[in-house]
């Protein structure tokens, strides 16, 4: 539910703030984001105290047990548990390098290369760039319940995949979505653009990786971390999607400078790579995060 939540805001905000941008000027788009977050800052404060009253507080007062608790050295299960986190937060740099192309040169992609005009009854209109974000965000409103649903079938048979199988399953799935772009930038030639359905399989592969990965790594981080470590480990967790949006801004200012080939088939090969590195350290992986 959560999930599914903050990806309506991400569905809605390129429709809104992206067609403003490009059709009428981008800081029309800008102003657009910063008042959707005036009303968000609005509503919080107005709503807290009825709906969240009392969640976030600190405790009043931290009873002997609890701080005697939070005094106690980890024991060697915590510290092989704590390290699947380090480990596993690892190699969601590589998964998430890759998707957080969706917004700089996947963007550019669609702007420059795509074929976006939609004829109908004798009228032409061209689908702005930046709706393309938005296929990724309506893929998950649409697949993260069966996605739900599927995990707690395969539980029941006892067939679920490990949380780092689904890693592994999430990294080959983004991988194989950079396929597609491969293929569409062999394609290209002079005057030739491809076709949506290109970036729709591509967005369609990555929210499918990202279904294996993003949810259930932030599950795991919470079920993994000693109790006092929690908000900690948590921030090690963003961390690594911090550190991954810097080398997707690296990496995608090599886009129009490299053949458009090499730079889709370098976000193809790194992830299945990385993929297949986690899949040997599987079997430890699982019997750290099992540990007593």
């Amino acid at each position: 539910i959560f999930y599914m939540g903050i990806n309506l805001g991400a569905f809605l905000c390129n429709l809104i703030a992206g067609t403003l941008g490009e059709k009428l000027g981008w800081r029309y788009g800008f102003w657009t984001a910063a008042l959707a977050m005036i009303i968000g800052l609005v509503m919080f404060l107005a709503l807290q105290k009825k709906y969240i009253a009392g969640i976030g507080n600190a405790p009043k007062k931290i009873k002997k047990d609890e701080q005697k608790e939070q005094n106690t050295p980890l024991t060697k299960s915590e510290i092989k548990k704590i390290a699947v986190i380090f480990i596993l937060a690892f190699f969601s740099v590589f998964f998430w390098t890759a998707y957080e192309q969706s917004g700089a040169s996947l963007n550019i992609f669609a702007y420059q290369y795509t074929q976006r005009n939609i004829s109908f009854f004798g009228h032409s209109w061209e689908v702005p760039a930046t709706w393309f974000q938005s296929l990724a965000p309506m893929y998950i409103i649409l697949l993260a319940p069966l996605f739900s649903k599927l995990w707690l079938f395969l539980a029941k048979k006892g067939k679920d995949p490990s949380t780092p199988m689904k890693f592994v399953i999430g990294l080959w799935l983004l991988g194989i979505g950079y396929g597609f772009m491969v293929i569409a930038s062999i394609l290209l030639g002079p005057g030739v653009k491809i076709g949506m359905y290109f970036l729709g399989l591509t967005y369609l592969f990555h929210v499918l990786g990202e279904l294996c990965l993003s949810p259930v790594g932030l599950s795991m981080v919470t079920k993994l971390s000693p109790a006092r470590f929690v908000s900690l480990l948590m921030g090690v967790w963003f961390l690594s999607n911090a550190l991954a949006n810097k080398l997707a801004g690296t990496y995608s200012s090599y886009f129009g400078k490299i053949d458009n080939v090499y730079f889709f088939g370098g976000l193809l090969f790194a992830p299945l790579v990385a993929g297949f590195v986690l899949l040997l350290l599987k079997k430890t992986l699982n019997n750290w995060m099992n540990a007593k």
